[in-house]
């Protein structure tokens, strides 16, 4: 942790030094640097479904749809990111979320959301930015208000009547 600390402060450094380059960021400077550095993934539970990097390149659709993810498939790897497109003009570039990624295998009353939901390892990559954790969050809070309206199980909760929900609050569905 603490070489990656002081790597993370050299590139900061690095990375100011050469905006100041830039035209336009002569006289920028530095606000706030982060206390330590952050975590890109950790724990993710085990959900009725688990979004995959192949959902994310074929761009899948799912009849439980709660919206979309337009973010391609993000791997750090040593020294570099590499982000990875589903086939453009070919594909549409989005893929569909499943409303069954919220919900927990065993366990009855519970939605997870953002970056515990249900995702693989290269389904998470993408899945969890903050456009697809909105998604997410919006879809188990419309569902939980469902679920308590209709004295429902998460399980339960009527996916066309989320969906009409999700949609009349504006939720794009793809």
């Amino acid at each position: 942790m603490s070489d990656g600390e002081l790597q993370g402060r050299r590139q900061v450094m690095q990375t100011f030094e050469f905006l100041k380059t830039v035209p336009g960021f002569e006289d920028s400077y530095i606000v706030d640097i982060a206390p330590q550095v952050g975590i890109r993934e950790t724990r993710r539970v085990t959900c009725d479904y688990m979004l995959s990097e192949s959902d994310v390149i074929d761009c899948a659709d799912f009849d439980d749809n709660l919206g979309v993810n337009g973010w391609p498939i993000e791997e750090h790897v040593k020294g570099d990111v590499i982000f990875r497109f589903p086939d453009i003009p070919r594909a549409r570039g989005y893929n569909e979320l499943p409303f069954r990624m919220l919900l927990p295998q065993g366990m009855r009353n519970l939605f997870v959301a953002g970056r515990c939901a249900g995702m693989t390892h290269g389904g998470q990559s993408a899945a969890r930015v903050s456009g697809a954790c909105f998604v997410m969050g919006e879809a188990a809070a419309t569902a939980a208000a469902l679920a308590l309206k209709s004295n429902a199980a998460p399980r339960e909760v009527d996916r066309a009547a989320l969906q009409a929900k999700l949609n009349a609050q504006g939720v794009w569905l793809g």
